[in-house]
């Protein structure tokens, strides 16, 4: 592994590309907050408990508003170490969807800079800037990452921590193994498919203390130690929480029994999905990565650090093959394939123009860069730029208000749509129970249902029902349409979200005393107003009214 001789982070040309890849980086990650990207089901979940711990001190998730709680609900699959800092930030700043993405922001960025480090300190600071650039021009890590979920805190944890873990081995520093262990535990109190990203680096230190003629236990101890610290601290909360140790360890059980085809940890396989290695080998980044293990096969051979690097990457692609089919959860896979990927062009660049010499060789390397990087790699980054930089509608906020403004507090509303639990403590809501995804795939998704029986929603009783994006889609073997038929009659629709009254009852009840500020019926509604995306309006059917 190279040492550095100097602690200059970067060498004075680079300075000025640095600053202005990670000022762009910045600007991505914390812009327009409100708006882009519209808030959904599962940042919607950690959202509300978030708000829970800070406004009722209690680590659940709401069954039924206001004061229906369920303590480490099963849906709740980000940990503490994406749920506390949010609970921080709503005591700090008010509970609201921008206080929360701010540390999802912080998040995001972290994750950025933590791969530069990580990658400069196997291949240079030229490399690492490459896998930066790469990674967020390639990826859609701009939109998961700008939301409150788990998965870009975790792998910017885990990129911190390999970075640790490789500073230790090259500096035989204790230290900086223990506060690798530290942080990968972290990773795993983030997301909890994190527990595989244990075992490489226990072979590193193995193999490393062998080669430095040390016995390797005290070394592995000292991991391990770190790692557990961050490991019984979650447990202990759960503990805490639940009431007991036993139960704690139950429920992780549990979990990763209705998660096993989600996540993929020592305790939990789910089959193997060709959709994600069709994801996978569609991507320029992942060739250009095993391009560039290949050519450090060839002609450079790689240091240990260099070998723990490779590990990862092929085991996260193992790990994304064996995870339902999201995009997000090809990341880390990706973002360990960038570094490995900018160390192959830079090397095949300067192959390309070693017949050149200074400012013609420096032109020649732009130039080629440009033409690879447009005709050949996907702008997923820069697409997600203009969006962070031009949307400005916000279907949730639009439901919101219009329950505020037209729908009496007393409501009951039943909705899969965590999002309006979280963004309304104005209102009742009971939400859908829980369903598991125990397969999902561009053509199909297939639920898990815990309780074995069909959910039967017109027994809730509720005033309204409120059928998103959500409901529409993934949920609807759980809103049968054929129930909803029979039971329900829309009266009224709001960007993407339908709006239902049962047909066994009037809206005359409406006619009430509401809370201050509500009106009190569909018919004080405008009739249209401006158009959202996929052309549907706010409007309600006059015609629903009694």
């Amino acid at each position: 592994m190279a040492r550095r001789s100097s602690c200059c982070w970067l060498p004075s040309p680079l300075w000025g590309a640095g600053l202005a890849l990670f000022g762009l980086i910045a600007w991505s990650s914390f812009f327009n907050l409100a708006n882009y990207p519209t808030i959904w089901w599962d940042e919607a979940i950690f959202s509300e408990t978030a708000a829970n711990l800070a406004q009722q001190g209690r680590y659940a998730l709401t069954v039924q508003s206001p004061d229906q709680l369920r303590d480490f609900d099963y849906r709740i699959s980000a940990g503490p170490s994406v749920i506390l800092p949010v609970a921080l930030a709503y005591r700090l700043l008010g509970v609201s969807l921008v206080s929360g993405r701010l540390v999802a922001g912080f998040y995001l960025l972290f994750a950025f800079f933590a791969l530069f480090l990580a990658a400069r300190r196997l291949w240079g600071a030229g490399t690492a800037l490459g896998a930066v650039a790469l990674a967020f021009l390639g990826t859609d890590v701009l939109y998961w990452g700008r939301s409150v979920l788990g998965d870009i805190p975790a792998l910017g944890l885990f990129l911190c921590a390999i970075w640790l873990i490789l500073r230790g081995l090259d500096r035989n520093s204790d230290l900086s193994l223990f506060g690798g262990g530290v942080f990968l535990g972290l990773a795993f109190a983030a997301k909890e498919f994190y527990g595989l990203a244990f075992l490489p680096p226990l072979a590193a230190i193995f193999f490393h203390s062998r080669q430095q003629g040390r016995g390797p236990l005290l070394r592995l101890g000292v991991y391990s130690a770190g790692l557990a610290l961050p490991l019984l601290a979650y447990l202990t909360l759960k503990a805490v929480i639940l009431g007991g140790y036993v139960i704690a360890v139950t429920h992780f059980l549990e979990q990763k029994a209705l998660l096993c085809h989600e996540f993929f940890t020592p305790l939990t396989i789910g089959r193997v999905y060709p959709e994600s290695f069709a994801y996978l080998l569609g991507h320029p980044l992942f060739w250009l990565g095993n391009l560039g293990i290949l050519w450090h096969w060839r002609r450079e051979p790689l240091s240990l650090g260099g070998r723990l690097w490779v590990a990862n990457f092929w085991l996260w692609c193992l790990v994304y093959l064996t995870a339902v089919y999201w995009e997000r959860f090809a990341l880390p896979a990706l973002f360990l394939a960038s570094p490995l990927a900018a160390h192959f062009l830079g090397r095949a660049l300067a192959r390309l123009t070693a017949g050149l010499a200074g400012a013609a060789r420096r032109w020649a390397v732009g130039g080629m860069t440009l033409v690879f990087l447009a005709l050949f790699y996907p702008a997923t980054g820069l697409d997600l730029m203009a969006l962070v930089a031009t949307e400005s509608k916000n279907p949730p906020a639009r439901m919101v208000q219009y329950l505020s403004q037209r729908v009496p507090a007393q409501c009951l509303i039943e909705t899969p749509e965590y999002e309006l639990v979280f963004l309304s403590d104005r209102h009742r809501f009971h939400l859908m129970p829980a369903f598991f995804f125990v397969e999902s795939t561009p053509d199909r998704v297939v639920l898990l249902n815990p309780r074995g029986q069909p959910y039967d929603f017109n027994a809730v009783q509720a005033d309204l029902l409120i059928l998103g994006s959500f409901g529409k889609s993934v949920f609807r073997q759980v809103y049968c349409p054929v129930q909803l038929t029979r039971h329900w009659r829309k009266v009224g629709q709001v960007d993407y979200y339908d709006i239902y009254a049962p047909r066994n009852r009037g809206l005359k009840w409406w006619k009430k005393k509401p809370a201050a500020g509500d009106r009190t019926g569909f018919n004080s509604v405008s009739t249209r107003q401006a158009p959202s995306p996929g052309g549907m309006s706010a409007h309600a059917d006059p015609a629903a009214i009694p």
